[in-house]
């Protein structure tokens, strides 16, 4: 911890306008000892440095670390602030806070910095699962004309349209079951709640979880795609008790206009 905090006070010196640094992996730290002496969630370091591993960190290595969570975002369209602050369930003004000059509209391709939100205790009590990304459904749970075989086949979860790149979030706490490709499902993530829930986000571009990785309801794990079975970009949200899948807007807030957020104190 103490040569994290020796390191990073070094470091600020001549990067003032800089979101991040240069953090040179030392013997015997691991992805969970960086996340713990920098306060940042071990998925936003994997989104900062997508080649690293818990297998492939090597002492020497440099990785890229914010100064506080939170992510780096190039729209594929230009956006007003405010739709910006929502596809990430935050305040525009969070954004403000920390891009001052960014001004009323991001234009596409230019990359802005997002910081992630905190914690909204009052909706934590009323939400027990949280939207996993913000856009529209374009696909409904249930039976349904495949768009791309083009017969009827039982659609197991929901599609939420959302920009490639767009971040998709931890519906609920859990541990990490699988994290990789999935025929037909692409870049996919299941995670197990426990009492035989589990929850699955496929079609991603990015993931940023490993098996085993604890993430917390409002973690980042991961970006929209359009990979395996896809007509466009979009995450394909399910959710499965004892393995047979429900409805998931069943169990999501009438909203989804908020989302929980855990605070990174300490």
């Amino acid at each position: 911890m103490r040569k994290i905090l020796v390191f990073l006070i070094l470091s600020i010196v001549g990067l003032t306008f800089a979101f991040y640094i240069n953090y040179q992996v030392q013997s015997g730290d691991t992805l969970y000892s960086i996340s713990k002496g920098f306060g940042i969630p071990i998925p936003v370091i994997l989104d900062w440095n997508p080649e690293v591993s818990p297998s492939s960190l090597k002492v020497g290595q440099k990785l890229k670390i914010p100064f506080v969570p939170g992510v780096m975002y190039k729209p594929v369209k230009t956006l007003t602030l405010s739709d910006l602050a929502k596809i990430f369930f935050i305040d525009p003004e969070e954004i403000l806070a920390i891009n001052p000059s960014i001004g009323s509209k991001v234009t596409a391709g230019k990359e802005v910095f997002v910081p992630l939100g905190k914690v909204n205790t009052s909706f934590t009590q009323l939400a027990d699962y949280i939207w996993p990304a913000y856009g529209r459904i374009s696909s409904e749970f249930g039976w349904r004309i495949h768009p791309i075989y083009n017969k009827t086949m039982f659609h197991t979860g929901i599609d939420i349209t959302a920009d490639t790149g767009n971040p998709v979030f931890a519906s609920r706490s859990g541990v990490v079951k699988f994290a990789g490709w999935k025929s037909g499902y692409g870049n996919l993530i299941i995670i197990d709640h426990g009492s035989g829930i589990e929850t699955y986000y496929a079609h991603l571009s990015k993931i940023n979880v490993f098996v085993g990785l604890r993430v917390e309801k409002g973690d980042l794990i991961g970006r929209v795609g359009s990979t395996g079975t896809s007509t466009g970009p979009h995450v394909h949200f399910e959710v499965r008790i004892g393995s047979e899948a429900n409805d998931p807007v069943a169990y999501l807030p009438r909203t989804n206009t908020y989302v929980m957020r855990r605070v990174l104190s300490e």
